[in-house]
């Protein structure tokens, strides 16, 4: 209510497409020049896009599907999936709601705006009934902003629904204990507890976040009037920390590819030759890592810095010890959710099958 989540301005020099996927908020894209085509599937239809396997959670998402050339043997029930089409032009708003799959494309120039604020699914009236001078965009505040390197805060919760959360982890705690107040470790564990199977790498953010701040300073016990009079700004640091994904971290690798994924691939490629640096890059890509990571690895196991050998990337295991930082989500399902993916297209397909016979 507050605030924006954050707003985005994209230029496109053209050519540019995106894969189908849903935002987690409210979305109005306004265009400023050019044209963009645009394509809407239905929530009602989300068992047919065939969404791959992420954070138990999330919002956001992606399809495996290829909208370019849908493969129509390993995805069927896409076939039956309607969709809607528009083309907006400069000076053209277009508004999204909060979870709707969509794919856009741009066939020329253009440049847009898009504003994102909240999940809420019911539109409040408050303040429509007064009109607001024009505010320069630079001057619109936002919740989350991006000075353009390192952590981005895309896909962070709004901070009034994590104050929302906590007030009802708290009620918890209260009703089990039956008491008015509880003490501060008996509140943090209950938060971990409850929140450890949903949010990957809880305790580990928790830790920093209540280490490294004076939230709980001098606190002994808490209730539900205290935890109201914590500032606006205490309930953004937290939504931070709660609303932590790897996939927006530059280092996004070291979560989701193992230590011996990255060593098996090398010594295997190494077993029989030496790599130089576009080689070794190759094979580093062809298990998702990235080309900046793959050049600094190269750099970090290359003794005489033009090849790499079998003997270099045995020797140079401290190299390695970064990757493989999913083990804190315990199951690691978004390393497996092609498989996840293909295996639930079977399934679907099988029932597709029964109830035409």
């Amino acid at each position: 209510k507050q605030w924006y989540q954050r707003r985005v301005r994209g230029i496109n020099s053209g050519g540019a497409k995106s894969i189908i996927h849903k935002d987690a908020h409210n979305q109005l894209n306004c265009l400023l020049s050019g044209s963009k085509d645009w394509i809407f599937i239905n929530n009602s239809y989300n068992h047919g896009i065939y969404q791959a396997e992420e954070i138990d959670g999330e919002h956001g998402g992606f399809s495996l599907i290829n909208p370019d050339a849908v493969n129509y043997k390993t995805f069927p029930l896409f076939a039956d999936v309607p969709w809607e089409y528009a083309t907006v032009y400069g000076g053209d708003c277009l508004y999204l709601p909060p979870r709707y799959y969509h794919r856009v494309k741009s066939t020329n120039r253009n440049m847009a705006v898009s504003f994102l604020f909240g999940t809420m699914s019911q539109f409040e009236m408050d303040g429509c009934d007064s009109i607001q001078p024009a505010l320069p965009l630079q001057d619109a505040q936002v919740l989350w902003k991006y000075p353009g390197s390192g952590m981005m805060s895309m896909g962070n919760s709004d901070p009034a629904d994590v104050q929302e959360m906590f007030h009802d982890l708290l009620q918890d705690v209260l009703e089990e204990s039956s008491v008015d107040k509880v003490t501060v470790r008996q509140y943090l564990d209950h938060i971990i507890e409850k929140l450890a199977a949903e949010v990957p790498y809880i305790r580990q953010q928790f830790s920093l976040l209540f280490k490294d701040t004076v939230i709980f300073n001098d606190v002994e016990e808490i209730d539900h009037e205290w935890l109201q009079s914590l500032p606006y700004e205490t309930w953004l640091t937290i939504a931070a920390s709660v609303s932590f994904d790897p996939s927006n971290d530059p280092n996004s690798e070291f979560y989701y590819i193992t230590k011996e994924e990255v060593m098996n691939s090398l010594k295997e490629a190494t077993y029989y030759q030496s790599l130089d640096e576009d080689t070794f890059i190759r094979t580093y890509r062809s298990i998702s890592g990235s080309l900046r990571i793959g050049r600094e690895l190269f750099a970090a196991l290359s003794k005489d810095n033009k090849t790499v050998t079998w003997y270099d990337v045995v020797n140079g295991e401290d190299n390695f010890r970064g990757y493989g930082r999913e083990h804190d989500r315990g199951d690691g399902e978004m390393h497996q959710r092609n498989e996840i993916i293909k295996e639930r297209a079977e399934i679907e397909m099988e029932e597709t099958r029964k109830q035409e016979l």
